[in-house]
């Protein structure tokens, strides 16, 4: 589909999409047209609207014949106002195919030879929210079998080895960002999906319900979350993935192990286990007056408020504050140890999109003062003595509020009393 190039193989009742056919077999010039109408099969009853019959006709580029379907829609068939399927399988555990007959008449021998095709399993959804369980059943098909054939095939479907399962997760972000998934983001998702005792082993089984199934009512699946990420990467993350700023898949536990030997201020990115529709956070290291480390993490951000504020620029602003404190940006330092301005510096605002310096007479003619949304957490002052008690992950819990101060203010201590929290 158009709207969906990623996701080939689902299809959307109502909207259009385009198949092309090739025939590979070179043959000597003969006067006669090479007509291809298309058949869907009658596991779930559509109708093909559009044109489902065409001409093959030569192709430039390699002199071979070809025909595309540009506009065909598929309308499922209705009886007395209900569905007219009533198997034990899901819409999107459903695997349909198009088929695609013709017949090639050679005049000089009086043979007709009689040829069909058929595409791929295609998955057929109602509505746009079936997507990402649609494209599930298609990777997990594709991936434990070659038989085009086999319809039926979420009857019982089998399972999958941990070794052909991180290939395929991994290209699922190759496919669309610059980068795929390194061992060590690998080995935090076969511990979430075979558990921490399993070693990783190659041959570890995933069945499907485990992949793409929820376990009880407070769980969701797998596979949704990481389309969650997936979604969050392409809208509003791509430049920091593909530049590897963000490490991503990472237990708590892993995190801590790695901050550990870092300095004060060292941060990280990962994106939480929590939310469903995909979110990231950081983590930062601190020591206190023992130098024994403490870790704080912010309350991870979804695409809500990303959509108001980038990430690289929340990194940029974020403020740590307590009552008759002065607010202070505690990241320092990107996982290992690179300044955080060499590691975001190009994704801040350029000097033509920040604010320009407070002017009384513009703010006269308007009647406002510009403003900027920056990321603040509110600690309690008891958990500040020199800046250098340790505050515990409860205290420090993210309570962090998007805040307006003066854009173009840099020195926050004379502008205190403008910060405002919406606790």
């Amino acid at each position: 589909m158009p709207t969906h190039p990623q996701r080939a193989l689902v299809l959307k009742t109502g909207v259009q999409f385009t198949v092309k056919l090739r025939f590979l077999v070179k043959l000597q010039e003969f006067n006669y047209q090479l007509k291809v109408k298309a058949f869907f099969d009658n596991f779930r009853k559509f109708n093909i609207l559009g044109t489902n019959t065409k001409v093959m006709n030569m192709e430039e580029s390699n002199g071979s014949l070809a025909a595309e379907f540009r506009h065909l829609q598929l309308k499922e068939q209705k009886v007395a106002g209900n569905r007219t399927n009533e198997g034990p399988l899901i819409v999107t555990e459903e695997l349909h195919s198009i088929s695609f007959e013709s017949e090639l008449q050679l005049s000089l021998s009086g043979l007709n030879i009689t040829l069909e095709t058929m595409s791929l399993p295609v998955v057929v959804i109602s509505n746009v929210s079936q997507l990402p369980s649609g494209w599930a059943s298609i990777l997990w098909y594709n991936m434990l079998t070659t038989e085009p054939k086999n319809l039926r095939f979420f009857l019982s479907p089998p399972s999958a080895t941990w070794a052909q399962l991180s290939d395929v997760l991994s290209w699922q972000f190759s496919s669309v960002t610059k980068r795929g998934l390194n061992q060590e983001q690998l080995n935090m998702l076969a511990d979430k999906l075979l558990g921490p005792q399993a070693m990783r082993k190659p041959e570890g089984l995933i069945p499907w319900t485990k992949f793409c199934k929820s376990i009880n009512e407070k769980s969701f699946p797998f596979w949704l979350w990481m389309e969650g990420i997936l979604d969050l990467i392409k809208r509003h993350l791509l430049p920091l993935w593909n530049d590897g700023c963000i490490m991503g898949f990472l237990s708590k536990e892993r995190e801590k192990v790695l901050l550990s030997d870092r300095y004060s201020g060292t941060f990280l990115l990962r994106f939480s286990e929590s939310s469903r529709e995909g979110a990231i956070t950081f983590t930062w290291i601190e020591h206190d007056i023992h130098d024994k480390p403490v870790y704080h993490s912010v309350e991870p951000y979804t695409k809500r408020e990303l959509t108001a504020v980038s990430l690289a620029d929340i990194i940029r602003t974020y403020k740590v504050m307590a009552a008759e404190n002065i607010p202070e940006n505690p990241l320092r330092f990107l996982y290992p140890d690179v300044p955080k301005d060499q590691a975001f510096s190009k994704y801040y605002p350029t000097p033509s999109e920040a604010a320009e310096p407070m002017d009384v007479g513009n703010i006269e003619k308007s009647g406002y003062m510009k403003t900027e949304l920056i990321s603040v957490s509110e600690v309690h002052p008891s958990r500040l003595q020199d800046n250098m008690l340790p505050m515990s992950p409860d205290d420090f819990r993210a309570l962090e509020q998007f805040v307006s101060v003066p854009s173009n203010i840099h020195d926050m201590s004379p502008f205190i009393g403008y910060l405002h929290l919406t606790m």
